[in-house]
């Protein structure tokens, strides 16, 4: 008996020794998703803002997406990819959408991405901290064309995004600092606005800032003015 399954063993070690040779993925893609101007787009931090979907199409016409995510700055990266031919589409955001880009991946790619944002935000002005140590912001909105074929969104509603952290949106952000979310419309297109803080801030520290105006689309993700900050003395 022992020596029955030491045979029927050996197989089975075999098998399990078996050296893998497929290579790591050792291919680089990177770039940046900007407006017609070349200005890139604020995002969020992570997946929350936009999504770049990725379809490896060296193997398969109709491939499982895998999908890549943005930096605050609205550049990206991913230095773990297997060399390949793929279809790269940036998708979920505040944006029109876009026509996809056939990005063949050796080495290290650079690919950029245009697209038209729903809206571009401005600050107007500098923030400013109340004598009572609320934040005040002052900002205003514009909406861009929709391109041939496509609808413009109606704007929905705009925020003030107040944390400690310099990754401040809306997946980062103190909700006890300020209040709900202000409704907008077409008439306030590129009036100045102003939203201040519901209760002074907390602690006597740096917060950063900035706001969010979002249009009542599929997805109501946000275009975001850059990044502020202020100091609570």
């Amino acid at each position: 008996m022992k020596k029955l399954l030491y045979f029927l063993l050996i197989p089975l070690i075999a098998v399990s020794c078996k050296i893998d040779n497929v290579d790591a993925p050792e291919a680089t893609v990177t770039g940046v998703i900007a407006d017609a101007k070349g200005v890139a787009l604020q995002m969020e931090q992570g997946g929350s803002s936009a999504r770049i979907r990725m379809e490896e199409l060296s193997w398969s016409d109709n491939p499982l997406p895998v999908y890549l995510n943005f930096k605050q700055d609205g550049s990206y990266i991913n230095n773990k990819i297997f060399a390949g031919n793929y279809r790269m589409t940036p998708v979920e955001g505040a944006f029109y959408p876009v026509t996809e880009s056939i990005v063949d991946i050796r080495n290290s790619v650079t690919q950029n991405f245009t697209v038209v944002p729903f809206l571009n935000v401005e600050w107007v002005g500098e923030p400013i901290v109340t004598a009572d140590k609320k934040v005040t912001a002052t900002f205003k909105f514009t909406r861009n064309a929709a391109p041939a074929g496509l609808t413009q969104p109606n704007p929905l509603d705009y925020q003030l995004f107040i944390s400690t952290n310099q990754y401040v949106g809306n997946n980062n952000w103190d909700n006890t600092a300020v209040g709900a979310v202000v409704p907008a419309t077409v008439a306030m297109e590129g009036q100045n606005l102003t939203i201040t803080s519901t209760v002074p801030m907390k602690y006597a520290t740096q917060y950063f800032l900035r706001v969010g105006v979002r249009v009542n689309d599929t997805y109501k993700k946000y275009n975001y003015n850059t990044v502020k900050t202020v100091t609570i003395p």
